[in-house]
């Protein structure tokens, strides 16, 4: 816009000093000395500077032993080799997620999969869930800020994944199950991400009897060997990895995918690092959330 002085200029003299007062006029707008133009033109919002990837860990590349004998979902175990990632060293939390939110962002189609744009629209069953724009329960989760974001479909951790990788200028995914359970473990097939011994204070687990979610960062002893929080107990997590069933098995119809990690649900069996769930990807629990990776797979 070009800003004009006018052409008449006020002048007084006070003593000995002159002060001059220039009116300034922008066409088709009143004038107003003191308003700024942006009382006019708000700004857009830069929601790439209120993303937040977190904290990450860097996981090298190594060998090591993925699944254990203690349950069919798990046989056999094996030899993996993994290349380096990064992944969050908690799962993404309320805060985060909210900022896909309140950006609206969420309703665009760029973000999700055919599928997961289908659910959002009503198109595919929603088991139940009313608003598919922000996650189950999302009235109290907005107030817990820092806990784990759950209530939360394979197809919202997915879109997710891809808002925050426009928004943040890196490849951002969810982990294969190799990955998340190499990052829980280490390569010494340890079965609780601190070490051999199951204790009920280290982990948000049914043990705990908290009956809840708990700040993402707050299980302190729920540490992996490389530092990552979370991986036992608070909230289950999605992978990328598709599941397939064991022969005889009977799931629901359709693609699921696996879960790993343990939650306030779960006992100490189903907290190991070891074990497997699947969902169909428009399943949601208050105990389901996820953490992202950085880098291509």
């Amino acid at each position: 816009m070009e800003i004009r002085k006018n052409v008449d200029k006020e002048t007084r003299k006070q003593g000995n000093k002159e002060t001059s007062r220039h009116v300034y006029l922008f066409p088709c707008l009143p004038v107003y000395l003191s308003t700024s133009l942006r009382d006019y033109f708000p700004m857009p919002i830069d929601y790439s500077s209120k993303a937040s990837i977190g904290m990450l860990k860097r996981i090298p590349a190594g060998v090591f032993r993925m699944g254990s004998r203690f349950h069919p979902r798990e046989y056999p175990a094996r030899l993996m080799q993994v290349s380096e990632f990064q992944i969050a060293q908690v799962p993404v939390t309320a805060s985060q997620y909210e900022v896909f939110v309140i950006s609206e962002m969420v309703k665009e189609r760029r973000w999700w999969s055919d599928e997961g744009w289908d659910w959002l629209n009503g198109k595919a069953d929603g088991w139940g869930r009313r608003k598919r724009e922000v996650p189950d329960g999302w009235t109290v989760q907005v107030n817990r800020s820092f806990h784990p974001v759950t209530g939360v479909t394979f197809y919202e951790a997915e879109a997710y994944c891809a808002w925050l990788s426009e928004m943040k200028g890196n490849a951002i995914r969810l982990p294969t199950e190799a990955e998340w359970e190499y990052a829980a473990r280490g390569d010494d097939a340890r079965p609780f991400p601190w070490g051999e011994e199951f204790h009920a204070t280290f982990a948000n687990t049914v043990e705990g009897e908290r009956s809840s979610t708990l700040e993402a960062s707050s299980m302190i002893h729920d540490a992996s060997p490389f530092g990552v929080l979370g991986m036992c107990g608070n909230a289950q997590q999605w992978t990328s990895s598709v599941y397939t069933p064991m022969k005889g098995e009977v799931t629901p119809p359709g693609t699921l995918y696996v879960t790993r990690g343990g939650s306030f649900n779960d006992t100490l069996f189903g907290s190991r690092t070891s074990y497997r769930r699947a969902y169909p990807p428009g399943f949601f629990y208050p105990y389901l959330g996820f953490r992202i990776v950085v880098g291509a797979v």
